[in-house]
């Protein structure tokens, strides 16, 4: 399973993370949507602007992203 951590773009702020992910992993220009809050009732759309596949870490993937 595949580890996806998403990044602030620019600043590399830590945003969220998506452990034990088995969907397709996003690709530059995608539009994910995150949510938040204890019932998960807040939800925000960005769009990745870069990713990092580390090849000694392929199960681990760095997504930076910019709100929608």
């Amino acid at each position: 399973m595949t580890q996806i951590s998403f990044y602030k773009n620019g600043t590399g702020e830590f945003i969220k993370q998506w452990p034990n992910w088995t969907g397709v992993v996003p690709a530059v220009g995608d539009m994910v949507v995150l949510h938040f809050g204890d019932n998960n009732e807040d939800e925000q759309g960005y769009i990745v602007k870069m990713r990092v596949i580390d090849g000694t870490r392929p199960d681990s993937i760095k997504l930076f992203i910019e709100k929608f």
